[in-house]
C-alpha cells in the first residue's frame, strides 16, 4: 500500500501553493495515492486516487491508460507517486493529458529527511533525489520552472522534507501558412473612353 506522507501536509501544501502562483487555470487534476489527504490549495481540483498500478478513484483504470483525451488538462499535480509500492510512473500520462503549454507540479518525499525515513523505513532510499527528479521530467522534454532558489535547497540533503519541482509541457509551434498571390492579368476590353474639357 503507498504512503500517504500525512506528516509533510504542513511542509507541501506552501510549496505546492507557490507553485501555482503564476499559473492562471481555473482547475488541476491531482494524482496521489489512496492514502494521502489532499492540502488545501486555492485552486478546483479533480482527484484520481491511486494504489499499486491501477487507478482506483473515480474510475478504475490502469496507471498508464488514464481515460482522458490527449491535451484536455491545464496543471497536472502528481503527488508521492514515485515511492517503491507504486508500479509505473504515471509522468508519460501526465505529459499525454496535459495541453500544449501545460504545468507539471511533482511532489515526492526528499530521500534524505528523516520523514521520509519514519513512513517508509530503508525503502526511502528508492525516492528519487533531487539530481534523479530533475532528469526524470527533463527526459520527458519537460522545462524546469521552479525558482532557482527552491532548486538549491534541494540539492542539500535533508534539507527539505518535500522536493516541488514545477515544469511545463512545451508549446506547441504556431502554424502558419504561407501567404500566396494570384498574378496579377489584364482584362480584356477596350479602356474607358473620358471627355475632359479645360476651362
Amino acid at each position: 500500500m503507498p504512503a500517504g506522507f500525512a506528516r509533510l501536509q504542513q511542509r507541501e501544501a506552501p510549496l505546492v501553493a507557490a507553485g501555482l502562483e503564476d499559473i492562471h487555470a481555473r482547475w488541476l487534476l491531482e494524482v496521489a495515492p489512496t492514502a494521502s489527504a489532499s492540502p488545501e490549495l486555492p485552486i478546483d481540483r479533480c482527484r484520481v486516487l491511486v494504489d499499486g498500478a491501477a487507478c482506483r478513484w473515480p474510475f478504475l483504470a490502469p496507471l498508464n491508460g488514464w481515460p482522458l483525451e490527449d491535451g484536455s488538462v491545464p496543471v497536472v499535480l502528481l503527488r508521492h507517486v514515485w515511492q517503491p509500492a507504486i508500479e509505473v510512473d504515471p509522468l508519460n500520462e501526465a505529459l499525454r493529458v496535459l495541453r500544449p503549454g501545460g504545468v507539471l507540479i511533482s511532489v515526492t518525499a526528499n530521500p534524505w529527511h528523516y520523514l521520509a525515513w519514519r513512513e517508509l523505513g530503508r525503502d526511502a532510499l528508492r525516492l528519487p533525489s533531487w539530481p534523479h527528479f530533475l532528469i526524470l521530467h527533463a527526459r520527458r522534454g519537460f522545462s524546469v520552472a521552479t525558482p532557482m532558489t527552491r532548486q538549491v535547497r534541494g540539492f542539500v540533503p535533508g534539507l527539505s522534507a518535500a522536493l516541488v519541482l514545477v515544469a511545463r509541457k512545451p508549446a506547441e509551434p504556431a502554424r502558419i501558412q504561407p501567404m500566396r498571390f494570384a498574378r496579377p492579368q489584364a482584362s480584356p476590353g477596350a479602356a474607358a473612353v473620358t471627355h475632359c474639357r479645360a476651362a
